[in-house]
């Protein structure tokens, strides 16, 4: 096991730094602590433990990074997905978000924890397992939200090939939280098997899925998957077909429990490369990338396009803090909030 620190820049003072994970399979992964941003995930071949596959999309540089309008791979909060028409209530009070998703708020706002710098606390290394612990003070009423939150990151890598991302949070005020990270996977790789998402095999442990509106808002019945096009339970492979009917970006309904449980698997039929996610949070966004432009420029001079990525994102269900029949995402003032998202790397699908 072996990591490396690395000064890339600044940001109003404030260093950011590249972090590096190698295990002792040779699997590799690098963020920042600027928005927790995982800037490559490497697995190695089967057949040759010294080629690897970049399966993740994202920037060039820092600069890209900070630039850039969308969400590759950084720390989703204080609330992830979308909260209908940007405002909801507490304890009868209102609080007004702000709109940048139409008429709605998406992934934080304006300036989300992606695009936040967050302190190195400490990286901790033993024979089986490499940690990074990043810690960020969300103030009150930052992006509308109600609450001091103080919210800890926790990076790790082991010799299981488990990348681990473990989140909490304590607010001195009652407030919602449901945070996630939002990596854009694409098990093609970068390299002679590039193209967008068609290929891959994907299978969902559930059998409810959120149902939207034409807005991506759940209406707050939860639908059975069995023969809709959300009936991801014994795998399916993703086709052009499927891709140009619209996709999936909808929640699968995981119930209350707060167990660690398999929630999805995703891997390329090509490289045999993926993952499998586990997760103790009650739902799972799967997102095929329906929104993505044709304008990324991404890492090895690839640019990427619709559909070039997907992800999955163990949450609260959508706008739960407004809908009675979802799982609300309120954490109460003093109490933890715990969320572990355990991803499990593979090349031999």
């Amino acid at each position: 096991m072996n990591f490396s620190k690395k000064l890339i820049g600044n940001i109003n003072g404030k260093e950011i730094n590249i972090i590096t994970f190698t295990n002792d399979n040779n699997y590799i992964i690098s963020f920042y602590n600027f928005g927790g941003y995982i800037n490559t995930v490497l697995i190695p071949y089967k057949n040759n433990s010294t080629k690897h596959e970049d399966v993740i999309l994202g920037y060039n540089n820092l600069e890209n990074c900070k630039l850039a309008p969308g969400f590759f791979n950084g720390i989703i909060g204080r609330v992830a997905n979308r909260i209908s028409d940007a405002k909801f209530k507490i304890n009868t009070t209102e609080f007004s978000l702000f709109k940048n998703d139409g008429e709605h708020h998406l992934h934080g706002g304006k300036e989300g924890f992606n695009k936040k710098v967050w302190k190195i606390n400490k990286i901790i290394k033993t024979s089986n397992e490499l940690s990074c612990e990043l810690k960020y003070l969300s103030k009150n009423l930052e992006e509308g939200y109600p609450g001091n939150l103080n919210c800890t990151a926790i990076y790790s890598l082991n010799n299981k090939n488990e990348f681990i991302i473990r989140y909490t949070a304590v607010s001195d005020e009652d407030t919602p939280v449901s945070i996630t990270n939002h990596n854009y996977w694409n098990f093609h790789g970068h390299g002679d098997h590039y193209k967008n998402i068609v290929d891959h095999t994907v299978k969902i442990f559930s059998s409810n899925v959120c149902e939207n509106n034409e807005q991506s808002i759940p209406t707050g019945k939860i639908l059975l998957v069995e023969n809709t096009k959300f009936d991801f339970t014994r795998g399916k492979i993703i086709t052009q077909d499927f891709l140009n009917k619209g996709g999936v970006d909808n929640n699968y309904d995981f119930g209350s429990s707060n167990e660690l449980k398999k929630v999805a698997v995703g891997y390329s039929n090509i490289t045999r490369m993926g993952v499998t996610y586990l997760s103790d949070q009650p739902g799972n966004q799967f997102y095929t990338g329906n929104n993505m432009t044709n304008d990324y420029i991404g890492k090895y001079n690839r640019a990427y396009g619709l559909h070039h990525g997907f992800c999955f994102e163990p949450q609260f269900p959508p706008d739960g803090i407004n809908q009675q029949k979802l799982q609300s995402p309120i954490l109460k003032a003093g109490e933890k909030y715990n969320s572990t998202i355990m991803i499990r790397l593979s090349n031999d699908f």
